[in-house]
């Protein structure tokens, strides 16, 4: 049997998901008479970490795949062997 390979999403797709959440939480910080809660707070301390993890492993990938469009390898295997 022949398999294909599935084809991905556009990165377009990610960064309209980023853009929403980001939206989403901005509109908090507008709204002046907002007053969160202990849950609330705790829930943006929350996002803050995921964003923070996520972007650095984005970082991460978009370095080896600059590597891979240059055909360098993506991790520098000499820097680990001694």
């Amino acid at each position: 049997m022949v398999f294909r390979r599935k084809s991905k999403p556009p990165l377009t797709e990610a960064a309209r998901l980023v853009q929403q959440a980001v939206a989403l939480i901005h509109g908090y910080w507008r709204d002046t008479s907002y007053r969160p809660s202990t849950t609330d707070l705790t829930m943006f301390r929350q996002l803050k970490e995921m964003l923070f993890r996520s972007h650095g492993t984005v970082r991460r990938i978009a370095i080896r795949m600059e590597r891979r469009f240059h055909d360098e390898p993506e991790i520098n295997e000499q820097k680990w062997s001694r």
